[in-house]
């Protein structure tokens, strides 16, 4: 049938501001309709997936291996075209040749596999731009610039299925697409994130099949599909037939609560509806069992109607005792439903996991099974190699690490996510926020926001709906969202309204909404933590504070994490939230010279393509599912048990059970007392009894450090007693350190004197030039004041950031000798600090002392000249040594890259590494390796020849094998060329890394001071290696 065939009449206000022809203002195709959501679509249900036999039903995916399940995911024929108008408007019929096109991947973006482009925006319509010659109009899209990918394969439905009902099911498509079989048309579908399916039992033939999918790049539905993500195309989800009896089961509801009475008594209800003709009465029966494969609950009905359509009620029972799903304890039961035939026979066998649980707002707080949980969640998009087609490996690799690093919620943002997932968070205990695939950011919140316009009611609705009855069965969904970013209006209070009428087993939230009836939680995002203060100090609130998104973790991110859970431990009305977000979506490519790096928006296509560059790139991940550093924060932030110490004589430690169900006696506490030399002196295991929410005291005994001892550290570290299907034995779940002060006169870590040290100060910049040890020069650059960083993410968008760092000119800056005075053994350097543009940003003196052990001292005093700097983002010494010194050692806080307000995670102790290792590859190079807490460190080469380096008082340490020039310049990882030398830096003062792309910037406390400082640092050459 041809296209325009199926056009239909649209009549629309305004319609002279179409840009169009006379004929397409008249006639308009389904996808630049906003009523056009579906065409003979099967109403949407939950997973009615056939097994073979009970057992399947626990095993996730499982169902792919049923004899009445076949996938279509493969190798599809291609055919792609720029403009609709040159599509092949009859590769749908059987007989259309299509030997000559290529072969593509089903699953999988068509422009991840040679076609179109990829664009990343953001907050904007990509097509809503002069490239391609229009301008937003919903529901209108461009018409010659929308991308179609024409796609067909052939399959064969076994015999076997003769006499059967046979569905077709596509779980997602990037826009639009028409769908026919065997040269009819079945249909179309607008929303790209829950499933579509067609009966196809009529089109089918005997033997060979061919289907076809017609796709649009864009249509009306991309209004409402505005997501901070990669806007890519296809088929991107899984393509498959399954087949049911004529009579079959078409849809159920499970009710698995508990007695909110005392929460220990399951409450089971179940509906199902039945459809489809039958010539006698059957039944339909279910079967509930435990874990063990025991029977718990089981009932039979007879159909009696023969209609198509029957809707049957099962009495609610009870559950004495019943083991509750939670996230710490995700106790499932299997429920087995079976039609039976009038004989008995089993024509029908399906059925589902079952967790037992409440969610609620109780009191105005957030409850699971009654009790008040901390959301210690995140945001995650879908994202791989392959755009937006995510295998089941890496989600199993998801939730594993998620697990691993006490994240307890996951946002599926923003839209229904691939149906093994969920089974996932089922199995292993992932609590998720399930949201619509509604997000019109485009329009604004205003007047032309789509939530007020109710002809866009239809598609608002479909959305919900489909999110809902998809998914309604699943435990591990306690909270459905409306949408993201779309304004607030009548769509989404009629959402809301038919949402809470279906459903009063969870909360529904929409963070658009504020505080208006329409959400259950007020969930703002990116609010700082003075404004939770304000929301949970005031009198009459009802909801309480979660935050949809926070933390954004965009590069070098993550700064101020504490201070948000020092609020959500001790304000009852402030519950967590989700991190933006999980992983980054960047693509791993390879340049010309063959070496990788990681794109992100404007890196594909022809200059000046619609691009929010980077800011896509904000995952507690990479791409390829390597933890970035803040995960760590994270994870220790985030974990269940925490120590403070009350007395260090006898180290009476305070412990507090943060876990919302699980008693402590399921964890093992390790404990040790390591001196400063990394001596362990003491340590031991224990087991205590302490319920979820309480706390214990334990005294672990004196410890009497030795004079040789500065300080020691006492390590208290938890594992689990029993391994989890997701944490083994020896994984460290939770830790804390605490410091035991030592000998008070123990003066420098310093080395003795392994040869004869001479320095040179420059006579015309004052900085110290040159550091011999016997002769050999350390030295590859002057030491010299540094004031600067290669910028984070976060230092471009903050307000005390790079910009006012580069205003002031602190990325280049030249010293200029005012006054040398030597003596016998030191130097003192008087010196004006200066930007390119000549300007003196303050004065510095330098005191070089050589000591008898052969190191040099130098004592630095810094004034910033206010008017000129307004902020600074570092306050140390600086200088670069030839690369073959790469072996570095550190007493200090690692070994994990740290910042002022970062520094939670990482213990300080002895550590080893490297440059290579110190430097972390971002997405988009920049400043990196740092390590806060550092007592001493060395660099030497393989010889053990080099430089140790103190301070009078703990600093923070970075050797990376590039130039800070070099960071700040390259935009992508394969841009950072080695000049055979190292950088160093040593910083009595840095910043903070706060979360400035997207909420609150570096705290004032994290901040260097801009007032007149002074600092000292040691460097001691060294032949010999060291070791304390």
């Amino acid at each position: 049938m041809n296209l325009k065939k199926r056009f239909f009449l649209i009549l629309l206000a305004g319609i002279t501001i179409i840009p169009a022809t006379t004929a397409q203002k008249l006639l308009l195709p389904e996808w630049q309709s906003q009523y056009a959501v579906g065409l003979n679509k099967v109403a949407p249900h939950t997973y009615v997936w056939p097994y073979t036999n009970a057992s399947a039903i626990n095993k996730p995916g499982e169902y792919e291996q049923s004899p009445y399940y076949m996938s279509l995911n493969g190798k599809w024929k291609f055919h792609w075209v720029k403009n609709p108008d040159n599509r092949p408007k009859e590769f749908y019929q059987p007989s259309y040749y299509t030997g000559g096109w290529a072969d593509i991947n089903v699953p999988g973006n068509w422009e991840r596999q040679g076609y179109g482009t990829a664009i990343y925006v953001n907050e904007t319509y990509e097509f809503d731009d002069k490239m391609f010659h229009f301008k937003k109009n919903p529901p209108l899209v461009p018409f010659e610039e929308n991308e179609v990918g024409s796609y067909r394969r052939i399959f064969n439905v076994p015999a076997d299925w003769k006499g059967r009902r046979v569905v077709l099911c596509c779980e997602g498509a990037t826009s639009f697409y028409y769908v026919w079989v065997n040269g009819k048309l079945l249909g179309y579908n607008q929303g790209s994130k829950t499933a579509a399916e067609w009966d196809i039992t009529d089109v089918l033939n005997e033997g060979e099949n061919v289907i076809a999918m017609e796709v649009y790049r864009w249509s009306s539905g991309s209004y409402l599909e505005c997501q901070d993500m990669w806007r890519l195309s296809g088929i991107e989800r899984d393509v498959y037939l399954y087949t049911t009896p004529k009579q079959y089961i078409a849809d159920y509801k499970v009710n698995a609560s508990l007695d909110k009475d005392k929460y220990k008594d399951g409450v089971f209800g179940l509906e199902v509806t039945v459809e489809g003709p039958s010539t006698a009465s059957g039944s339909i029966s279910y079967t509930l069992k435990d874990i063990s494969g025991k029977t718990v609950l089981q009932d039979d009905i007879n159909i009696k109607s023969r209609g198509l359509s029957n809707f049957i009620v099962f009495d609610e029972k009870k559950i004495p005792e019943v083991k509750a799903w939670s996230a710490e304890y995700p106790n499932l039961y299997t429920l087995v439903l079976e039609l039976k035939d009038a004989q008995g026979k089993v024509t029908e066998l399906t059925g589902c996991e079952v967790g037992f649980r409440t969610s609620e707002i109780k009191e105005g707080r957030f409850c699971i099974n009654g009790v008040p949980v901390l959301v210690k969640g995140t945001n995650r998009h879908e994202h791989s190699q392959m755009g937006r087609t995510v295998s089941k490996e890496l989600m199993e690799e998801d939730i594993k690490l998620m697990k691993q690093h006490n994240i307890n919620l996951v946002r599926n943002s923003h839209y229904p996510t691939h149906p093994y997932w969920y089974q996932l968070c089922n199995r292993y205990g992932l609590y998720m926020i399930d949201e619509a695939n509604i997000e019109s950011h485009g329009m604004g919140y205003g007047p032309a926001s789509l939530a007020k316009d109710s002809t866009w009611l239809t598609a608002h609705m479909d959305r919900t709906q489909r999110m809902y009855e998809r998914s309604k069965n699943h435990p591990a969904i306690v909270i459905w969202s409306l949408g993201n970013e779309a304004g607030n209006g009548i769509n989404f209070e009629r959402t809301y309204d038919w949402l809470k009428s279906v459903d009063q087993s969870r909360p529904v939230q929409y963070e658009r909404a504020e505080l208006n009836y329409n959400t259950d939680i007020y969930c703002r995002m990116y609010r700082s933590v003075d404004e939770i203060k304000d929301y949970v100090s005031r009198k009459d609130i009802t909801r309480p504070f979660i935050l949809c998104e926070y933390l954004h973790a965009m590069g070098n991110s993550c700064g101020g994490l504490k201070e948000y859970w020092d609020v959500f431990e001790n304000e009852p009305m402030a519950q967590g939230g989700n991190v933006w977000d999980w992983v980054d979506q960047s693509f791993r490519e390879i340049d010309k010279d063959g070496k990788w790096y990681w794109t992100y928006g404007g890196d594909y296509g022809p200059v000046g393509i619609p691009s929010f560059g980077n800011f896509c790139c904000n995952g507690l991940v990479n791409a390829d599912r390597e933890p970035h550093p803040h995960l760590l924060e994270v994870k220790k932030v985030y974990q269940n048990i925490k120590a403070t110490l009350l007395t260090p004589k006898n180290m009476k430690l305070r412990i507090k059970n943060w876990y919302d169900f699980s008693n402590l006696n399921e964890y093992v506490l390790h404990w040790d007392v390591t001196t400063d030399q990394g001596e362990k002196l003491m340590e031991g295991t224990k087991v205590l009894d302490c319920e979820p929410h309480a706390t214990i005291d334990i005294a672990l005994g004196n410890v009497k450090l030795p004079d040789r001892v500065r300080e020691a550290y006492l390590n208290v570290s938890w594992t689990r007693k029993e391994a989890s299907p997701m944490i083994n034995k020896t994984w460290e779940v939770a830790y804390d350190q605490f410091i035991l002060p030592g000998n008070k006169n123990f003066v420098t870590y310093c080395p003795q004197k392994t040869g004869e040290t001479a320095f040179v100060v420059d006579e015309k910049t004052g900085s110290l030039s040159s550091l011999t040890l016997d002769g050999k020069e350390l030295l590859a650059t002057p030491v010299t004041l540094s004031l600067f960083r290669p910028a984070t993410d976060n230092d471009n968008r903050d307000k005390n950031g790079a910009k006012l760092w580069r205003n002031a000119g602190l990325d280049k800056l030249t010293q200029k000798l005012v006054s040398l005075k030597e003596h016998t053994e030191s130097t003192t350097a008087q010196v004006e600090i200066l930007n390119a543009k000549g300007q003196k940003v303050g004065q510095a003196e330098f005191v070089y002392i050589l000591d008898k052990n052969g190191a040099v001292k130098v004592r630095t005093t810094f004034q910033p000249d206010t008017t000129i700097v307004k902020s600074m983002a570092r306050l140390g010494l600086t200088f670069q040594m030839n690369d073959a010194f790469n072996d570095i050692s550190y007493l200090g806080r690692g070994d994990n890259e740290t910042y002022i307000d970062r520094n939670q995670s990482g213990r300080i102790s002895i550590n080893r590494t490297t440059p290579e290792r110190m430097f972390h590859y971002y997405v988009t190079p920049q400043s990196t390796g740092n390590r806060t807490d550092v007592r001493w460190a060395k660099l030497t080469d393989q010889s053990g020849e080099g430089l140790f380096f103190e301070s009078n008082v703990p600093f923070q340490l970075s050797i990376i094998p590039f130039s800070d020039i070099l960071l700040e310049k390259a935009r992508h990882i394969n841009e950072l060329e080695r000049d055979g030398m190292v950088t160093v830096h040593l910083d009595a003062k840095q910043a903070g890394v706060g979360t400035a792309t997207c909420g609150p910037g570096v705290l004032p406390q994290y901040l260097v001071p801009l007032k007149k400082q002074s600092f000292e640092f040691t460097l001691c050459p060294v032949k010999q290696a060291f070791n304390k």
